[in-house]
């Protein structure tokens, strides 16, 4: 099963979504990071719906007295998990504990009027009266606790007698009395709250499942993030983007892009966005199967059982092995998963590109043909020309340059380049390469041998 765990180590984009999640409660990030990549339709679509349904609510009542109330009760919750932990386990619990629990069902009980009196009925709770009562016995609702006279009697009358005893010897006998009292009273509390415990911790699973949801509609708000559509078909992405590199340059193209179960082969010339693309495809892919929001304006996508990449800078070296060697680990692991039978999404930049040409496109074709065999959704980046493999094509259409432009540098070189994406037949890659190196301002005598010797060889 993916973790979102091994995912965030893998996507950066990914990591960059979670820790900009304003969680209020450390049950929001564990609920994050217990978080499940889903591949069930059903169970998908359902995550997808309660989120719209928090979203829906949190924007309905942002600045206003609800939301501030909802956040402050989350913001007072804390990690209880030993706890409970120890509850189900028979463990007597201590004084702190069994404040802790009181505090946490009071404040569920404050959660849960707060959503039902504004309609909100999506994330039920169990309800902890007959807990905080066990726990409350003077009835005065206030988060705090010590072992109550009105408790047992016998502990009322002894604590009279301390307060009014001067007989040091008498006394000691009074505050042993009182503290075996006391033992009896923290056991019978024990095993009284012990048939809740099941009931409290998916309290505590609920607390930290709505407060990861509202951090989710916070994020929603600020990227304009969409609800894609669970499809059987083809994946169509209209309008999608990267948050990460929206938020590390100022600005994005957004890109319109289809998977059609079939490897494509995407050629552009360098700057021409194709390693981010990949990694816009994979966040966004990897972002619906665990159930949130997705960077497009539309989005319809189809599940899979797994996302492998293949991308040159989330490749580890720390083992001792080349680049090459690295890559083609990766490949036969996607290979491997293919074979087995899964459904993946792959994302490959630049296979082969640190081999020799003619063995590098030999490599490339193969892996495509593969994919093609087994109608697997891959995304092939390549400056590889004359890839002798019957796939789709896509190109990035790359610069805009119009005649006798004189304004492009190296600093803005990125406002004349298209983004967008076109079918293409043609099997030659865009060979703009010269033109980058120009506008940058290398070598003149460089840029003209590498003509030469390019028109010699054409």
């Amino acid at each position: 099963m993916v973790k979102i765990k091994e995912q965030i180590e893998i996507q950066k984009g990914l990591k960059f979504m979670i820790d900009e999640l304003n969680f209020c409660s450390p049950m929001g990030r564990k609920n994050l990071m217990h978080r499940r990549f889903l591949t069930n339709p059903f169970e998908l679509q359902m995550e997808l719906d309660i989120q719209e349904a928090v979203s829906n609510f949190a924007s309905k009542y942002h600045n206003t007295p609800i939301l501030a109330q909802l956040t402050e009760q989350l913001c007072q919750v804390n990690d209880i998990s030993q706890t409970f932990v120890n509850l189900i386990d028979g463990t007597v619990l201590d004084d702190i504990q069994l404040f802790e629990v009181k505090k946490f069902s009071l404040i569920v009980q404050k959660v849960s009027k707060l959503l039902l009196d504004n309609s909100f009925d999506w994330i039920p709770f169990h309800d902890m009266s007959l807990v905080i009562d066990t726990l409350d016995p003077d009835k005065n609702r206030l988060p705090q606790f010590h072992i109550y006279s009105s408790y047992k009697p016998e502990l009322a009358d002894v604590r009279k007698k301390i307060e009014v005893c001067n007989d040091e010897s008498e006394l000691e006998k009074l505050k042993w009395e009182e503290s075996k009292l006391e033992d009896g009273i923290r056991e019978t509390l024990t095993k009284r709250l012990s048939f809740k415990s099941l009931e409290i911790q998916q309290n505590l699973n609920q607390i930290g499942y709505l407060d990861m949801l509202l951090a989710h509609a916070e994020q929603i708000e600020k990227w304009n993030l969409s609800k894609p559509k669970i499809i059987e078909g083809n994946t169509q992405l209209k309008g999608v983007f990267n948050p990460l590199v929206k938020y590390s340059t100022g600005n994005f193209q957004p890109i319109d892009i289809d998977l059609k179960h079939c490897p494509t082969l995407i050629t552009g010339a360098n700057m021409a966005g194709k390693t981010v693309l990949l990694k816009t495809i994979g966040l966004t892919q990897t972002l619906c199967q665990f159930g949130f929001f997705v960077p497009a304006k539309e989005a319809e996508i189809s599940l899979v059982d797994d996302i492998l990449f293949s991308i040159g800078d989330q490749q580890s070296e720390s083992n001792g092995l080349s680049s090459f060697a690295v890559e083609i680990l990766n490949i036969n692991k996607i290979i491997k998963e293919v074979k087995e039978g899964q459904q993946v999404l792959a994302l490959v930049d630049e296979l082969a590109r640190t081999t020799n040409p003619e063995e590098g496109k030999a490599l490339v074709s193969g892996f495509v043909n593969l994919m093609c065999k087994y109608n697997i959704d891959a995304l092939i980046t390549t400056h590889y020309s004359g890839l002798s493999c019957n796939c789709r094509r896509l190109r990035v259409k790359g610069l805009k340059i119009k005649n006798n432009e004189q304004n492009i540098t190296a600093k803005n070189i990125n406002q004349y380049m298209d983004y967008s994406l076109t079918e293409t037949n043609n099997e030659e890659v865009p060979m703009e390469a010269l033109a980058i190196a120009e506008i940058f301002g290398i070598d003149s005598d460089l840029i003209e041998q590498a003509k030469k010797i390019l028109t010699s060889s054409l």
